[in-house]
């Protein structure tokens, strides 16, 4: 199928493009967004069953290759963890087809090295992840949750700028689109910073005392409710300086479902987890035991699901913040004047 491309005489000529092949980096993109974002869901699993050291040895699994252990056949903990290196091979290999596509097929040399820079942090992921077993250090645990979320950010990037609607997307007029803008990129940010303080709170090292541990839960706490308004006010701001704008609004829209959502989750896994609270005082339970220990089923979905949705709020933070720069223009600079019965914009 040809593509129809205009020359600067005016005239219009016809290009061979193979449009399947490239559709391609997209596809492997949202094929590696899924399945990073399911290896997160794994990786919280394991947390909260208190799996991460199921297994002594790493790349082997008690010494079999990873590919040739009986997977099925293993106890809880094993069964979990062992899946959990099963995915991270599948994401593995989606990146290395995801940089390669990216290599072939893009022009756009920033989205090139953007797919470079996906595959390092995955091995980089990888490689944290094994010395975390290898070691049994919990600070290694701890950047390994950090790495995760970054990860997901930047595949989300890479599959919104290789969307047929990055490529088609025409720009409209917002007076507010620099707010706009800066609400996203401060959303983002907020929503990485939970994820890092949340790793904090579930990989808690025996030796830590109740004092650091309330000092990271009251800026969780804190942090949480500024990205519960600021999302608000970013859903605000966009209904009314957006208006009919579906692909704009949307994840906004997304991100205010989910942040409700995550706030009703983060009150579950507290009650689930250190039971109902009586106040952050040294007889509560709340500094009875600092090892994340495996509980029923109900905890374990409660808790998986927290840092679930965490990540989906950094990821559509990202997506709404990279569509607001790619599809919104400020209609107070001269460049911005759009005559939309005309189907031109000077």
């Amino acid at each position: 199928m040809g593509a129809l491309l205009m020359t600067s005489a005016g005239k219009t000529k016809t290009t061979q493009v193979d449009l399947a092949a490239s559709n391609w980096p997209h596809r492997l993109a949202v094929a590696l967004l899924c399945s990073t974002l399911l290896l997160i869901c794994v990786g919280g699993l394991v947390t909260t069953q208190g799996a991460g050291m199921a297994f002594k040895d790493w790349p082997t699994s008690d010494g079999s290759n990873m590919f040739l252990y009986p997977w099925f056949q293993a106890a809880n903990d094993k069964f979990v963890e062992h899946g959990h290196r099963l995915f991270g091979t599948l994401v593995g290999m989606l990146a290395i087809a995801l940089c390669l596509s990216l290599w072939l097929k893009e022009n756009r040399r920033w989205l090139v090295w953007m797919g470079v820079l996906t595959l390092v942090l995955v091995i980089v992921q990888g490689i944290v992840g094994g010395m975390r077993v290898l070691g049994n250090d919990v600070q290694l645990a701890k950047i390994h949750a950090c790495i995760a979320p970054l990860c997901f950010s930047l595949v989300v990037a890479i599959a919104v700028c290789t969307s047929r609607w990055w490529r088609e997307a025409k720009t409209v007029s917002c007076r507010r689109s620099g707010r706009l803008k800066r609400l996203a990129v401060v959303t983002a940010t907020l929503a990485y910073l939970q994820l890092v303080l949340g790793a904090q709170l579930r990989h808690v090292a025996p030796q830590a005392n109740g004092d650091l541990f309330r000092i990271a839960l009251v800026f969780h706490l804190v942090i949480a409710g500024i990205l519960f308004f600021n999302i608000v006010f970013l859903f605000l701001l966009a209904i009314k300086n957006l208006r009919g704008e579906k692909v704009l609004v949307r994840p906004t829209q997304f991100l205010l479902g989910l942040v409700v959502l995550q706030l009703l989750l983060g009150m579950g896994t507290w009650v689930l987890k250190y039971s109902w609270p009586a106040g952050l005082f040294p007889q509560s339970r709340l500094v009875a035991g600092w090892t994340n220990t495996a509980g029923g089923i109900a905890e374990s979905l409660v808790i998986t699901a927290h840092v679930a949705i965490g990540s989906l709020i950094l990821g559509v933070a990202v997506m709404a913040g990279l569509r607001f720069f790619h599809g919104a223009r400020n209609v107070s600079s001269p460049e911005a004047k759009s005559y939309p019965l005309m189907g031109v914009t000077t």
